[in-house]
């Protein structure tokens, strides 16, 4: 199994590595040209498309790759055609809704109509990333994991070159046509790295029929995931007005650092952490194995890694975004190390989704959701950023507890006592390089940490690798 997780963070990993250079050169570009203020509206016309888009799939994505992975080869054509023909629907309904309620929509996020035409002018997103999301289901589903990485990487690379120039002559302007390009070139690159089997033709009634059971599960997953954007896109709103468009920006860019670089690991580990576990989730002896070998994993990855993130985050600011941004340091100081109980928890959250547990989910990210938007208000009006910091840390270990209840309770899964070990272990680890940073400097906390760390991680690994073998 590790060798498994070790060639999708390969794959992923290092395809990924262009595709951060292109969100970096992008990042620095808007950061440098439109400032804060910018960066802040980006993150408005984003958050609140992520969420409407989001809303209008069903969640059909998750749904599809869950179906699809457990089916039998002979079923997964049919599968693969009607996830096809619902993303279309799906699509063509979103993009009507958002222009019909365009003037709504202005109103809600800006407090005004200003920018009605704007998001009339962003509907055909919805169309395009619908269709989008369909076709990387099938490749995800399908293990067509470089394909899969591909379309990433193609898709931001395109956006990039695009908008580049854009937001260089455009400055402010640009953010609208950016959006379109970048939603746009993601779906060309998912077009042109589609799976390519042949697919039956299917009615009406027939798409409708396959596709019923993924709806239902996808309706429970949309409620869920509505739930959490609805709680961000109302965090984000409430820093708009209760602070100002500039501090919206630098949260917004501390945020996109330690969940999206970071996220790496976690992106590449769920491409084939998630279908795989959806086809053994029928045995829950097998299953745990996987889970716990997952959660090892991850957290023997992720160790390394926020050692040098706390040595090296003012470096990260000052090159991914500019000395404005500096502001934000306190809480990707303090939040990285959230991301610690953010592994154990999205293990465990998987197994609820692989078991198409979909009132159980609703209930746990709804509550999820509560308690982000409850910690983020409170930790910004307590400590600014750092409390947002704080916020996201014990976001995230409540949410672990969350997740295990039900994995103990329902499923009658448990995890070894070597997991909280380990996840201690992180915990020191982080408080010991931000420590070690305050007092003196990057250099001695990659001293204090690497040489043994980096070393037992990958003895561990590869262990298990080993075991796995036998």
């Amino acid at each position: 199994m590790s060798k498994r997780v070790l060639k999708a963070v390969s794959i992923f990993g290092g395809l990924q590595v262009f595709t951060i250079i292109c969100s970096i050169v992008r990042t620095k570009v808007v950061a440098v040209l439109i400032g804060p203020a910018g960066v802040g509206l980006l993150a408005l016309y984003n958050s609140t498309m992520e969420m409407l888009q989001t809303n209008s799939q069903l969640n059909l994505r998750q749904s599809a790759v869950r179906d699809i992975a457990a089916a039998s080869p002979s079923q997964r054509p049919a599968l693969i055609a009607a996830t096809r023909r619902w993303a279309l629907w799906l699509g063509l309904i979103g993009m009507a809704l958002v222009a019909i309620c365009s003037p709504l929509l202005s109103s809600l996020t800006f407090g005004d109509g200003d920018h009605t035409i704007a998001f009339v002018a962003l509907a055909v997103t919805m169309l395009l990333a619908a269709v989008t999301s369909g076709r990387l289901a099938e490749l995800q589903a399908l293990d067509k994991l470089s394909a899969l990485a591909k379309a990433s990487l193609w898709g931001a690379v395109a956006a990039t070159v695009i908008a580049l120039p854009l937001f260089y002559y455009l400055r402010l302007d640009a953010i609208i046509p950016v959006i379109i390009a970048f939603t746009a070139c993601s779906f060309a690159a998912a077009m042109v790295m589609r799976y390519r089997g042949a697919v039956p033709a299917l009615t009406r009634q027939r798409a409708i029929s396959l596709g019923a059971p993924m709806l239902k599960l996808g309706a429970y997953l949309t409620v869920s995931s509505g739930a959490a954007l609805i709680g961000s896109y109302a965090f984000v709103v409430f820093l708009n007005r209760h602070a100002s468009t500039d501090t919206l920006g630098i949260y917004q860019a501390g945020y996109t650092l330690v969940n999206t670089y970071v996220g790496v690991i976690f992106t590449s580990i769920a491409m084939e952490y998630y279908p795989r576990l959806s086809a053994t989730i029928a045995s829950a002896r097998r299953a745990a194995v996987l889970v716990r070998h997952e959660i090892v994993t991850l957290l023997w990855l992720l160790m390394p890694v926020i050692a040098l993130f706390v040595a090296f985050d003012d470096v990260a600011v000052r090159l991914l975004y500019a000395e404005s941004f500096m502001p934000l340091l306190p809480y990707v100081t303090i939040a990285i190390g959230g991301v610690l109980f953010r592994a154990v928890s999205w293990c465990l959250a998987f197994v609820i989704l692989a078991r198409g547990d979909g009132r159980i989910y609703v209930c746990t990210e709804v509550a999820s959701a509560v308690i982000t938007l409850t910690l983020n208000i409170g930790g910004y009006m307590l400590w600014g950023f750092a409390g947002l910091g704080v916020a996201y840390v014990v976001d995230f270990a409540l949410y672990t507890l969350i997740t295990y209840a039900v994995y103990r309770r329902r499923y009658g899964m448990r995890l070894s006592r070597s997991i909280a070990a380990l996840l201690l272990l992180g915990i020191g680890v982080a408080a010991l390089s931000i420590v070690a940073k305050q007092l003196c400097g990057a250099w001695l906390t990659l001293l204090l940490t690497l040489p043994w760390l980096v070393p037992l991680a990958w003895r561990h690994i590869m262990r298990r690798r080993r075991v796995s073998r036998a």
